[in-house]
This record gives structure tokens, sequence and C-alpha cells, in this order.
């Protein structure tokens, strides 16, 4: 901080400020300050606050700890970051109108109905809209058969959680894919290998 003395106005007239740099004026003069702020527009041009009391406004301590994501917070935000990879990993996914011509022209209701019963895999997109995973579509448009059965079978209802599982090569699978299993008829399959999800040795 660097004070002047005298009029600021005459003081500072040939110094060329830094950017960003601010100036403050300070008084323990009522009147003083009463009376620069009467001319502080034409002399000193944009005036944007005036001290009294001889010093400047002790400032704010700002713990900057205070706002450091938790353990658990990273975790949940790394949760997401992963789900996303996921997403991309397995083809991207389709907004609402996608899925209306892919199906055939139904009703948002229609798709509001498959998305209930879990016949029709949704996500969280951008903007909190939902979005459904191409993966889930055979190349006909047509939706994989048992997926149904599938989301009702894994122990979470967290739509991510059920994305995961598709996506994931699967020890219980001999390797596969649980999407590439279904695609081939064999839900029962992955019926089972969703139900052991999170059991001990499974």
């Amino acid at each position: 901080m660097l004070m002047v003395s005298g009029d600021p106005a005459v003081t500072l007239k040939d110094v060329r400020l830094p950017a960003g740099a601010k100036v403050a004026i300070v008084s323990s003069n009522p009147d003083a300050v009463k009376k620069v702020q009467r001319i502080g527009k034409k002399r000193f041009g944009r005036l944007r606050t005036v001290y009294a009391g001889g010093s400047l406004p002790k400032a704010t301590v700002i713990n900057q700890d205070a706002f450091e994501p938790d353990a658990r917070s990273m975790a949940i935000l790394e949760g997401v970051r992963i789900s996303q990879e996921d997403l991309r990993a397995a083809g991207g996914a389709y907004d609402l109108e996608q899925v209306q011509t892919l199906l055939r022209g139904i009703s948002r209701q229609a798709v509001d109905k498959r998305v209930q019963e879990g016949s029709l895999l949704a996500v969280p997109g951008p903007s909190n809209r939902r979005s459904f995973p191409t993966l889930q579509f055979n190349r006909d448009g047509t939706i994989v058969d048992g997926l149904k059965f599938v989301q009702a079978a894994i122990p979470t209802p967290n739509p991510w959680t059920m994305l995961n599982f598709l996506v994931h090569p699967d020890d219980r699978l001999n390797g596969r894919k649980p999407i590439d299993v279904l695609r081939e008829g064999k839900i029962e399959m992955v019926v089972e290998a969703a139900r052991r999800i999170g059991q001990q040795g499974a």
C-alpha cells in the first residue's frame, strides 16, 4: 500500500498507475470526506468509496481451505467423470426426439412409460435433460430385449450403475460385455450376473 499526503489529484497527476491498481482516499475529517464526495466525480473521475476514520476497513479473512472439496465430495465428482466416460465409450446417447424417431414416432408419454418400467435406460444429460445411451438400441432401431429384467436385478436404481454394468466386460459372463450377451438373447445369464453385483466372491 502506498500512502500519499496533500491533494491526491495533484500528487498523482503525472503518475501512471499499473493495470488493476486502485487509489483509496482516507480521511479522519468528516467534513473533508463530504467535500471529496461532492467534488470527487469532477476531480477524480469514477469515485467508488471514501472511507472516514483514518484507516481502511479490515479485509475479510477468507479461509481458502474451507472451499476445498473433501475426499467424499471428490469421490462423487470422480464417479460422475467415470460415468461420462462410460457413456462416451458406449457410443454416446440420443436425445428424446431422436429416440422418438427410432421408435417410429412414439409419444413423449410412451417414452416416459418405458423408462419408468425399466425397458429403456435414460441417464441425466446436459441441462439435466434425459439422454438415452445408444448401446441399448439394435441396428434396426429397436431396443435390446431384457433391459427391464436386468435393471430390476441390479441392487441400485442408479442408471449410471446400470450403464457401467452393461459396458464393461464381466468375469461372470466369461469376460464378455453384458450388453453383447443380451443381444444374443441370453437374458437370464445377464440377469444372474446383475444380481451378484457387489456380492463378495462374485
